[in-house]
């Protein structure tokens, strides 16, 4: 006799309505900015589309996984975000990461090897382990793997064809001004802690 689980097949994440933790999810570019991508750069990617009606050049941080050669995204928010409409459109995309820039082509998964592909980077991020650790326990049943078929899962390979620009480390300049603020905020609490 066959038990029926009792989990419910994984939904994406509603995107946050909340105006502060949506500029807090674009943070990431903001320190590729300032160079630290090398830093950040192991875990969250710059995606670089050009915009599906525009066709101006949108950027997006995305948590990612490497699996041989491929990379892996999946849209933990949402059904068709922007940046997964936008690559709809146009799929040839810049990745920024840890290792520098990468000219991609991004399409689906097709094979049910790059399907596992995608059930090993839902085991190994942390988080989906967060948010549905109940679900990460199931990925091997065939009935969440078919829901998760439904998600924006996307893997890149390296082309040659045109891709836009990648997001340009151009804020070194503002780390003197970052370090002097820095510095006078340490002195302002050490001078106020003396005299008390």
């Amino acid at each position: 006799m066959l038990v029926e689980s009792k989990v419910e097949p994984p939904h994406p994440i509603p995107y946050p309505s909340n105006a502060i933790i949506r500029k807090l999810y674009r943070t990431p570019i903001l320190l590729y900015r300032l160079g630290l991508g090398k830093l950040f750069g192991k875990y969250i990617m710059i995606i670089s589309t050009f915009g599906r009606k525009s066709g101006k050049v949108r950027r997006t941080p995305i948590e990612y996984f490497r699996q041989g050669d491929f990379i892996y995204a999946i849209s933990g928010f949402e059904r068709d975000p922007d940046w997964y409409q936008n690559l709809k459109a146009h799929p040839y995309v810049t990745l920024q990461t840890a290792q520098g820039a990468h000219a991609m082509f991004a399409r689906r998964p097709e094979t049910a090897e790059e399907w596992q592909g995608a059930m090993d980077y839902l085991k190994e991020s942390p988080v989906p382990a967060l948010v549905i650790p109940e679900i990460v326990e199931q990925l091997d049943d065939p009935k969440i793997q078919a829901q998760i078929r439904e998600w924006p899962v996307v893997i890149f390979e390296p082309t040659e064809e045109p891709c836009p620009e990648p997001l340009a480390v151009d804020l070194y300049w503002a780390w003197p001004l970052i370090l002097l603020a820095l510095a006078f905020e340490i002195t302002f609490w050490w001078l106020l802690s003396r005299k008390k």
